[in-house]
């Protein structure tokens, strides 16, 4: 793959080393020698035509925004058939690299309010982003305040489209509105319906659609069809003004949602403020009220999410460490999630990754690398699975740990 760094663009712009790395676009930190400031050059690694006017949009589009909650452009340029975009350099992590436990309640709401004053901002310029997510909100170095960018996806709401000319879905699937996968128009309301899916994340732990088996058909069913589970069934300390204003914001009926990034704004800073706030304004939904002991029982809701987030993450680094076979590495990360959904009392997901725990087990000892005493804990802790399988009746999976049981049990006969 080609690397740039230590070359020098457009003749001011020395690249010194590779921050991120995308499906379209490489990310590097370089020197702006013109200035004398560091800068991010964002260059594009795909050059396919309709992936280059979509690179130029959102340099054009973020070139007209000037918002301390968005990173600023400051140039784009070609230079041997190479296009870049020169952007403000933001030091700090994206929501989805933030550790469990690094984020207060207070810290969420405020960055929740920074993400949808940008997106007021962008709306009122009549810009949709179409692809928030928690990947593309950096938090800058002091861990106050966040950043939205990558407007890759970004249209004006005069030529609003949900789909690419071939009828591709365009955004992240998990994010995305119902409306975005049923050929209707977007607006605003779609953009504030993927910060209501951020927001269920960041005190669960989790999305409310999402598909175990990584089926995009079934996800999107989900999406358009499904009601999700209210927060509070996940984490039961999550209380209910904050659960309100997070289910609004993902009702499946635009018209139902909040109207503004305003509106929305206005319902989190009552759930900021320690005494009850101004009332809010009439709506189809009652209007969220503070309790008196709303930080505390904030504090106790993200709690749980972050051992959820952490036990999710653990598990998907197990599974790609089994797919490379680094088995080791594959059963330290198991054992990490496991030993997390365990102290959070999350019995299903407990289950669901015994079950991959043992597969993995399972695929270390068919590549001849057996070890008794693992054999025999894998089968325990999927005996452990199976239970709570059967008392969520869930068949599937019930077959799947019965069939890795009895595989295990064999595998170790004679051993």
């Amino acid at each position: 793959m080609e690397s740039f760094i230590g070359r020098t663009l457009a003749g001011r712009y020395e690249v010194l080393e590779l921050i991120g790395r995308g499906g379209t676009a490489d990310t590097y930190r370089a020197l702006d020698k013109t200035l004398e400031r560091e800068v991010a050059i964002k260059v594009l690694i795909d050059r396919s035509d309709n992936v280059n006017q979509r690179f130029l949009r959102e340099a054009q589009a973020m070139a007209r925004l000037n918002h301390a909650c968005i990173v600023q452009v400051f140039d784009v340029g070609q230079e041997s058939g190479i296009s870049y975009i020169v952007m403000e350099l933001v030091r700090g992590k994206t929501l989805r690299d933030l550790e469990g436990g690094s984020i207060s309640y207070r810290q969420a709401l405020t960055y929740l309010i920074d993400i949808l004053d940008a997106l007021e901002y962008a709306h009122n310029d009549g810009i949709i982003h179409r692809d928030i997510k928690p990947s593309n909100i950096m938090t800058v170095e002091d861990g106050r305040h966040v950043k939205v960018m990558d407007f890759g996806l970004a249209r004006r709401t005069s030529d609003m489209t949900q789909t690419t000319q071939t009828g591709q879905i365009v955004g992240t699937i998990g994010y995305l509105a119902p409306e975005r996968f049923l050929s209707k128009p977007a607006d605003v309301r779609s953009d504030l319906y993927s910060v209501g899916i951020v927001m269920y994340e960041i005190f669960t732990g989790t999305v409310p659609f999402r598909n175990d088996k990584d089926d995009l058909v079934a996800t999107i069913f989900s999406h358009v069809h499904d009601a999700p589970t209210p927060p509070h069934e996940i984490n039961r300390n999550i209380p209910e003004p904050l659960e309100r204003v997070i289910m609004r914001a993902i009702d499946k009926d635009p018209g139902k949602r909040y109207q503004t990034a305003r509106d929305f704004i206005n319902d989190l800073q009552v759930l900021l403020s320690p005494t009850p706030a101004k009332k809010p304004q009439a709506e189809r939904r009652a209007p969220t009220q503070t309790h008196p002991d709303l930080r505390q029982a904030l504090d106790r809701a993200l709690a749980p999410s972050r051992n959820r987030n952490d036990a999710f993450e653990a598990v998907l680094k197990g599974m790609l460490c089994t797919r490379r076979r680094q088995y080791d590495e594959a059963k330290e990360f198991f054992m990490s999630a496991l030993h997390e959904l365990a102290a959070a009392d999350n019995r299903l997901e407990y289950a669901k990754t015994a079950l991959k725990y043992g597969t993995m087990i399972l695929q270390k000892a068919s590549d001849g690398l057996r070890e008794r005493e693992e054999l025999r804990d894998g089968v325990n802790k999927l005996n452990e699975a199976l239970e709570v399988f059967r008392d969520y009746d869930l068949a599937e999976q019930m077959g799947e740990t019965e069939y890795l049981i009895n595989a295990l049990e064999r595998t170790a006969i004679g051993y």
